[in-house]
């Protein structure tokens, strides 16, 4: 068995900038922009080449404006519109809001229209979300993120978006952005409810819970972890990692967290 301090990888920034505000892909085995280690043995090499299952891409979104109103194939749908099936989910991690979820009703013929008449917002949910909540998004749901709104999101390892609208904005070379109506609506799954804020997550991709620690708590490592400090700092084998830090744990036994009243992300596959 691996003792710890060799199955612990932080990883370089991995910054996507965006029209919008940015991404940090802060653990991926996407081709777009794999992780790759910052320090110790292993240092420079891609986490594909150390991890080899690894199907969850994570990421910090800031967005500054609003991003496009999307949506992602599921297992089922993907054999129709093609890509990669998208399942993921949001926390909040400051005050914001997202839309998630078309209203009770909504039909094709609708959402067509709205793109056409610039209407799509007066056809979604609208979440105003406080740090720490959380929302479920499975593929087929409608969504989009809203202006000044950071969220840490866990997703399938996929980099398949359907834009369905874009809020009549334009690209840097000053024309409309490229929207994906047909596959758009062949991916949307109507029978999908708008979600209820939770606190955590557990689905067939991946689990998710925020732990909170005012004392030494362990944790399974019978599958790889990630770790991400969301309020406070965390201490894994004798090293602290302050607020905003993320961890990659790979599989090989349980290890022991340690914190004063900070809150950590835990997540799983």
């Amino acid at each position: 068995m691996r003792e710890l301090k060799d199955r612990i990888y932080t990883f370089c920034p991995n910054r996507h900038e965006a029209l919008w505000g940015a991404e940090e892909w802060l653990v991926s085995v996407h081709p777009a922009g794999p992780s790759i280690v910052a320090s110790g043995e292993a240092k420079g090499k891609r986490l594909c080449d150390i991890v080899s299952d690894v199907p969850l891409l994570i990421k910090v979104i800031d967005a500054k404006t609003r991003l496009s109103v999307q949506v992602h194939p599921n297992e089922q749908t993907k054999l129709v519109t093609g890509g990669d099936a998208k399942t993921e989910m949001w926390c909040a991690l400051d005050d914001g809001f997202v839309y998630a979820g078309l209203k009770a009703g909504t039909t094709a013929e609708m959402v067509e229209n709205a793109v056409r008449d610039g209407s799509f917002e007066e056809l979604m949910v609208r979440h105003d979300v406080k740090a720490g909540d959380v929302l479920f998004i499975p593929g087929g749901l409608v969504h989009a993120i809203g202006d000044n709104t950071r969220l840490y999101e866990v997703q399938q390892s996929s980099d398949t978006t359907f834009r369905l609208y874009d809020w009549g904005r334009v690209g840097a070379d000053g024309k409309p952005r490229e929207l994906h109506i047909e596959k758009g609506l062949q991916a949307i799954d109507y029978t999908l409810p708008a979600p209820q804020i939770v606190g955590g997550v557990e689905c067939p991709f991946f689990r998710f819970r925020q732990m909170h620690l005012d004392r030494a708590v362990d944790v399974e490592g019978d599958s790889f972890t990630i770790l991400y400090a969301f309020k406070g700092a965390f201490t894994l084998d004798g090293v602290e990692y302050p607020e905003g830090a993320s961890v990659f744990v790979a599989a090989g036994g349980d290890f022991t967290l340690r914190g004063s009243g900070s809150t950590v992300f835990v997540v799983k596959a």
